[in-house]
């Protein structure tokens, strides 16, 4: 159970392990950092599952409002940590967007860019974590894609892994996806008619925004270190997440 990579929790649809991936100085553990959607209305044997595989802490990336609307179903069952992103799924409507043809990398950068503080608080407390740590926000592809490539990325992790990691979430959506669309799911108070943007997940968007590290600061690495991360957190990330081979 330990190295399957999409984990079949019940009540979740894109949970997957960040384990198995080749790392700088081997692979990356199973049982460590998981991904998923929001783990909304969670039922009792999903919290079992997810207990019996290990994790023993869930961070949730989401706003404030997107937490009130749709309240997480571990958030009473083990310790529980809000990262939200400064303005929640709100800066990803296209008011708030680069200007110019959509593309989800542009937005990526820009969160990098003006959100360093976020991304500082979310790498630093997966390094500093105990146990197994299940992290997401709403759908499990954007903010969480953010701290996903930082995570793997910190520790030499591909591009073109991460990449490949990221176009999951597009697959395994499908459900969440027609819901959303349909109105049988909101996400949030308010309107919810979706730009048909917000249900894709292209390889190119991870890849370019990969390639904005390693032009602007010469890696993830080196962003990190640059808005603060230490260090002796990246050398913990490392230890935590990466087993010789």
């Amino acid at each position: 159970m330990k190295n399957l990579k999409r984990l079949p929790v019940p009540g979740l649809s894109n949970c997957r392990d960040l384990g198995g991936y080749a790392a700088k100085n081997g692979a990356t553990r199973y049982g460590v950092f998981l991904r998923s959607e929001a783990p909304c209305g969670l039922p009792q044997a999903g919290i079992d599952w997810l207990r019996d595989y290990g994790v023993t802490e869930t961070f949730d990336l989401r706003s404030e409002e997107e937490i009130r609307w749709r309240p997480s179903g571990l958030a009473q069952a083990m310790p529980y940590r809000q990262i939200s992103l400064s303005g929640g799924a709100e800066t990803f409507e296209k008011k708030n967007l680069p200007q110019g043809e959509f593309s989800w990398d542009k937005v990526y950068i820009k969160r990098a860019r003006e959100h360093g503080d976020w991304v500082r608080e979310a790498v630093t407390a997966c390094a500093e974590a105990e146990g197994c740590v299940l992290f997401h926000c709403t759908t499990g592809k954007d903010r969480t894609g953010i701290l996903t490539c930082c995570l793997l990325g910190a520790v030499g992790v591909s591009r073109e892994d991460i990449a490949a990691d990221y176009c999951l979430s597009q697959v395994y959506l499908q459900d969440m996806f027609a819901a959303m669309r349909s109105g049988s799911l909101t996400i949030r108070q308010g309107a919810s008619n979706f730009e048909e943007y917000v249900f894709r997940t292209p390889f190119t968007a991870m890849m370019k925004f990969y390639d904005f590290f390693t032009e602007e600061y010469g890696g993830v690495r080196e962003y990190l270190l640059h808005i603060g991360v230490t260090e002796e957190t990246l050398a913990r990330l490392e230890t935590k997440l990466v087993e010789s081979v």
